[in-house]
Parts: C-alpha cells; sequence; structure tokens
C-alpha cells in the first residue's frame, strides 16, 4: 500500500501532461453537462424536474428493503465503471475510451447538479453538496487517479511495442490490481452512503 501511495506520487509528478489533460477533460464534462439542460425544450424541462422530484420523494419513509436495492445499484454501476476504466489502462488503444470515460463521468455529474438547481434553485445548494459529497468526490478523484494510471500504461504498452523498449509488466500489473481493490472497496463505501446515509439526510432537510 505504502508502494502504491509513493508510485501514485511520483506518478502525478512525472506525468504533469497527463493530469492536466485529465482535469481539462473533467472541467469540459462538468460545463458541457451543467449547460445541457438550456437545450432541452419546456416538456423536456418539465419532465427532468419531475424526475428530480421523485428521485427525492423516494426517500421518504423509505424502508430497509428500498435501501438495500439502492445499494446493489449503486455499487454493481461504480464496480462495473471502475472494471472497465482500469481494463481499457492495460490495453494499447485504452487512451482515448479512458478520456471518454471520465468525460462521460463528469457530464452526469454536471448534468444531475444542474438539474437539482433547475429544481430547488438557491434552496438546492444544501442538497447539490449532499449530493456530491463525499461519494460522488470519492468515485471522481478515484478515476482521477485510475485514469492516470491507465494512460500512462498505456503509453509505456505502445513504446513497448513501436520502440522495443523493456517494460517489468508483472510490478506494474500488480501495483494496478490493488488500485482496482481500492476502488471496488470505495465503490462499496460510496454505495453504502448513497443508501444508508443520504435517506436519512435528505429527510432531515
Amino acid at each position: 500500500m505504502l508502494d502504491l501511495i509513493d508510485d501514485i506520487k511520483e506518478l502525478f509528478y512525472k506525468k504533469k501532461i497527463i493530469i492536466i489533460s485529465i482535469f481539462i477533460v473533467i472541467i469540459l464534462g462538468l460545463l458541457f453537462g451543467s449547460i445541457y439542460i438550456t437545450i432541452f425544450s419546456n416538456n423536456d424541462k418539465k419532465e427532468l424536474i419531475n424526475n428530480i422530484s421523485n428521485y427525492y420523494d423516494y426517500f421518504k419513509d423509505i424502508n430497509f428493503s428500498k435501501k438495500i436495492i439502492i445499494f446493489k445499484e449503486s455499487l454493481i454501476k461504480n464496480i462495473i465503471y471502475f472494471i472497465i476504466l482500469w481494463g481499457v489502462g492495460i490495453s494499447i488503444i485504452g487512451i482515448p475510451i479512458t478520456y471518454i470515460m471520465i468525460y462521460y463521468k463528469s457530464f452526469i455529474l454536471g448534468f444531475s447538479i444542474a438539474g437539482i438547481f433547475a429544481k430547488y434553485k438557491i434552496n438546492g445548494l444544501f442538497k447539490i453538496l449532499l449530493y456530491i459529497f463525499p461519494g460522488k468526490i470519492l468515485i471522481l478523484v478515484l478515476s482521477i487517479i485510475i485514469g492516470v494510471f491507465g494512460v500512462s500504461l498505456s503509453i509505456k504498452l505502445v513504446n513497448t511495442f513501436l520502440k522495443k523498449e523493456k517494460l517489468n509488466f508483472s510490478v506494474i500489473s500488480g501495483k494496478y490490481t490493488l488500485l482496482l481493490l481500492i476502488s471496488i472497496l470505495v465503490s462499496i463505501l460510496s454505495a453504502s452512503i448513497d443508501a444508508f446515509i443520504l435517506p436519512i439526510l435528505y429527510n432531515l432537510i
């Protein structure tokens, strides 16, 4: 674990271009996701607002069985996302797919925030804060870390294939696999927050 942390620090120090490019993708995703609602028709906006209302109404008097359903759906969605994001990192064609997946994740987050704001205006700021922190933030941060690792590894694989450079794949894959296990644990934590903590906080406000 300590070696992985050191590798993350070293990777982020050496791969500034990759990090900057991923942050640009995230910012663009959040930006376009948040303004996407502006091109909706009035009927589409009404449907979106109704869906958001239904989302919060679902948490009223929520029972344990519904919480389990929320937990399973959130957990499966995040694990599938991280497995795919992790998997494309160990392939030569993984670079564009990694950027697309991170853009999509940030786009959905920006769209969701804009939708909540469209429904509740200024009064929805606290709802937005609860929605994104800490679960969605953890997922996004881990996406950045896996994305940087994945793009860096894909570049190394390309150089190995084209330039015949040596690559100690067993060591790299071991640390990369540990990162996948961490992402699964974070997915469990995020799903637990969505299912068991957020309903309580939503009902309080």
